[in-house]
C-alpha cells in the first residue's frame, strides 16, 4: 500500500486534495492512504527527525497568494522536509489541476492500471504538462507560479 502525505500552509486546498485524491484511487482501484500532514522542523530532537515518516510520497500544496504568514509556514514546511532528507512534489494551479498532478506523481511512482488516467478530470486549459523531474527546483516551480500567475492575470483582465 502507498501511504502518500499531503502537506502545504495554511489555505491551500491540503485537506480537499487529500478527500480528492483518496477518493480518485479507491475508485481506480488503488490501495493507497492519503494523509494530511504537518511537518515541522527539528527542535532539539532527533537531526532529521519531523514526524512525517513512512511515505512513499509527499505532496506540497505551493502558494498561490504571495501573504507573509503563508509564505512564512511554507519555508517552515520547505525546511523541514529538506532538513529530513525527504523529497516532494509541489503542486499548483487549481483544485482539479492540482488533482491531476498528483494523479500523475502517484502514476509515476506506481505505474498502475490505465483507468487511472481515465478518471483524471477534463481541464478546460492546456493540460499540465511534466516541466521537470526535479520539481522542488526552485528556478522551475518560481516560472510554474510565475506562469500561472500570468494566465490569472490575464484572464481576469
Amino acid at each position: 500500500m502507498l501511504k502518500i502525505a499531503v502537506t502545504g500552509a495554511p489555505s491551500t486546498g491540503k485537506h480537499q486534495l487529500a478527500c480528492a485524491l483518496e477518493r480518485a484511487l479507491k475508485d481506480a482501484g488503488r490501495d493507497a492512504q492519503v494523509a494530511v500532514t504537518n511537518p515541522s522542523a527539528p527542535s532539539g530532537g532527533a537531526a532529521g527527525h519531523t514526524g512525517h515518516t513512512g511515505y512513499g510520497l509527499t505532496l506540497l500544496c505551493g502558494l498561490e497568494s504571495a501573504e507573509a504568514a503563508r509564505q512564512a509556514a511554507d519555508q517552515s514546511i520547505r525546511s523541514a522536509l529538506a532538513a529530513a532528507g525527504i523529497a516532494y512534489c509541489v503542486l499548483h494551479g487549481s483544485a482539479p489541476q492540482r488533482l491531476a498532478q498528483a494523479l500523475g506523481a502517484v502514476h509515476h511512482l506506481q505505474p498502475g492500471p490505465p483507468r487511472l488516467r481515465e478518471q483524471q478530470p477534463q481541464a478546460r486549459s492546456k493540460a499540465w504538462v511534466w516541466v521537470c523531474d526535479k520539481c522542488s527546483d526552485p528556478a522551475c516551480e518560481h516560472r510554474l507560479l510565475s506562469d500561472l500567475l500570468a494566465q490569472r492575470a490575464a484572464a481576469s483582465a
